[in-house]
């Protein structure tokens, strides 16, 4: 009896030894993060960023914000290091995101994969709301690639880093107004769908 009851706890323990939980996967945010962090280390991307890197200068900007006036300035302003609040914090959740931001502008090119990250956050979510998955790619002759699984309106979403002519460098989401219409309506069909809270 005893022993039998031996044999059955070894079986049980070698049942839950065999099947190992299998690794939680990476969100797509972190692993678009590795991907610019792998190819930042890549010698052609860096060759890429030093030939964009010379087509600008901070300096003109600068010099365009100290003799600007009126909006225009605040908008230069904005594009200082160090001058506009948190400008990659935006998108953490699909309610908090009505909008997919079109561009942000960056001065130190080590803050490129940060403006990348937070323009493809939106799309990131909405997906990850539609349970459907993204396929990421980056190439620096193309720039960062997001494929929607499911989303015929816009199968595909680009982004792309070019030099700004007051320096520095224009994040961009290619195709931008009409990419972030579709972002908008099918955000807005999924939060239809949501029950309201307490309901």
């Amino acid at each position: 009896m005893i022993l039998h009851a031996l044999v059955l706890a070894a079986a049980g323990a070698f049942a839950g030894a065999a099947a190992p939980a299998q690794p939680a996967k990476p969100a797509p945010e972190e692993t678009l993060r590795l991907m610019l962090l792998k190819l930042r280390h890549n010698d052609a991307w860096k060759a890429h960023e030093q030939i964009m890197g010379e087509a600008g200068s901070a300096d003109q900007l600068r010099d365009a914000v100290a003799f600007g006036n009126g909006p225009q300035k605040k908008e230069l302003a904005d594009r200082l290091p160090g001058m506009s609040q948190d400008p990659f914090d935006l998108c953490r959740s699909l309610e908090g995101c009505p909008e997919a931001p079109q561009s942000l502008h960056v001065e130190d090119p080590a803050l490129i994969d940060d403006a990348f990250l937070a323009l493809a956050r939106p799309w990131l979510k909405l997906q990850q709301a539609r349970g459907k998955d993204v396929s990421l790619s980056v190439d620096p002759g193309v720039g960062v690639q997001l494929t929607l699984q499911d989303l015929p309106a816009r199968p595909t979403v680009t982004l792309e880093a070019n030099p700004a002519p007051t320096g520095g460098f224009d994040v961009l989401l290619d195709d931008g107004p009409q990419a972030a219409q579709t972002y908008a309506s099918q955000r807005a069909a999924l939060l239809q769908k949501k029950p309201a809270p307490g309901s």
